[in-house]
């Protein structure tokens, strides 16, 4: 199933969450499903995918089965890593808790479509917000968002760790809001205009003991493989996938690019324009992206990052680097007591 901004989908691997709530209350997951209409998959591959309406289909099942008007919270802390496919894997791998902000930002959508996600800081705190929210996307559902957020938060961060508070567009539940607050452990807001999730900002560049910049990288070109594929009419997203494929040939160019997707230069440029960006943009907010894991691996020596990237040579790289850093690749390692082999 390809993405459909005007028929939003979700990963069906969302599913499994389902199931678990329903497990752990010694329900039979399969009579709630057929109830729903909703096929089990026992499937994480993104290709496979659930429509708004199936979701909230589910959920009015489960919450009748239950007569749990809180289950999107327990759909929430059911959710694993690997319900998202490689997006599960590279924000355990993330760097920061800001690096697994931009990760959510950047592709959740491969999740879900039913939101867009972006992140701001703003007096001391970083906040994660949901926009765009579809009118189709039940209660349960924005419930299980933002719980699943906080989740793999404290799961990447290892600590005890609480945000300092939680905004929903939901209304509030008539049964009231102990449940959130139990969960959140902070002041919960309803009938909010977007859904947001505020931390303090002094915890976002702790390094994270799970870091692991090659893996983060390589489920990172997963993600983007998959949503080129899933959604051919995301021009950002194929532009972006063709320049990581040609970028270490040094053939990367805007008229490569439009040659492969069958279109004239200025024809691209008039589609990126339409979408606020442009054919630099997308290539240099690639190989900074690129540029940032490479880096912190050990493994690769600065001239080699410059080979990867596309740089004729080094020189050009660390004119770059240092725009996108404000400090040299050698400085960035050095202050990172990153040794190369």
């Amino acid at each position: 199933m390809q993405m459909n901004q005007l028929n939003p989908s979700t990963i069906a691997a969302y599913a499994h969450a389902f199931a678990s709530a329903l497990e752990s209350r010694g329900i039979d997951p399969q009579t709630v499903f057929d109830k729903a209409g909703i096929t089990m998959l026992a499937t994480s591959d993104p290709f496979k995918r659930l429509t708004t309406e199936e979701v909230s289909s589910l959920f009015r099942a489960c919450v009748e089965a239950t007569g749990d008007p809180y289950f999107g919270i327990a759909v929430g802390k059911r959710m694993q890593p690997g319900n998202m496919h490689a997006l599960g894997f590279a924000l355990l791998a993330s760097a920061s808790l800001r690096d697994f902000y931009e990760r959510i930002c950047k592709y959740y959508k491969v999740v879900s479509q039913n939101a867009e996600f972006h992140y701001y800081d703003a007096g001391g705190e970083s906040v994660l917000a949901a926009a765009n929210i579809g009118s189709q996307v039940c209660h349960e559902t924005q419930d299980a968002w933002i719980v699943i957020m906080l989740r793999f938060v404290r799961f990447v961060y290892q600590q005890d760790i609480n945000p300092l508070w939680v905004e929903l567009a939901r209304p509030i539940p008539e049964a009231g809001a102990q449940p959130y607050l139990d969960y959140f452990q902070c002041p919960v807001r309803f009938d909010c205009d977007q859904i947001r999730l505020a931390m303090d900002a002094g915890v976002m560049d702790t390094p994270l003991p799970g870091a692991s910049p090659d893996m983060a990288q390589h489920n990172d070109e997963i993600v983007m493989d998959y949503l080129g594929k899933m959604d051919r009419k995301d021009i950002i997203n194929r532009v972006r996938t063709m320049i990581i494929t040609d970028l270490a040939s040094g053939t990367v160019s805007k008229q490569a690019i439009a040659d492969k997707l069958h279109m004239s230069p200025r024809n691209l440029q008039l589609k990126l324009a339409a979408r606020d960006t442009s054919f630099q943009d997308i290539l240099d907010s690639t190989r900074q992206r690129l540029a940032t894991g490479y880096i912190e691996q050990s493994a690769f020596a600065i001239t080699e990052i410059a080979f990867l990237l596309g740089y004729s040579d080094t020189s050009n790289f660390t004119r770059a680097f240092r725009r996108w850093h404000g400090i040299s690749p050698t400085d960035y390692r050095a202050a990172r007591d990153i040794s190369t082999e």
